[in-house]
């Protein structure tokens, strides 16, 4: 599969691919256990992954979806930096 290919794919049959023997579901959650990564992808993307803040802020990022696009953007991050990357020509 090419990696065109693979970048139409949905999300859920995505997260099943495998690149080295990892899976890109395993991927996300290496990066996502990584609190450096996250905390400096928060920096660089001014998002608020980290779930830093007053409790309510985080709340109202939630109930207003912003978390939700903030994972999503987080996962395409991911794929196309991360992931596609992996183990690639030395």
């Amino acid at each position: 599969m090419t990696l065109d290919e693979a970048n139409a794919l949905p999300l859920h049959k995505k997260l099943l691919l495998s690149r080295h023997g990892v899976t890109f579901y395993q991927c996300i959650m290496e990066c996502a256990g990584i609190p450096e990564f996250i905390s400096n992808y928060d920096r660089l993307r001014g998002t608020n992954l980290s779930c830093k803040g007053h409790p309510i802020n985080v709340l109202v990022d939630e109930a207003t979806g912003r978390l939700q696009t903030e994972l999503e953007a987080f996962i395409e991050f991911v794929w196309e930096y991360v992931f596609t990357r992996f183990g690639g020509a030395k």
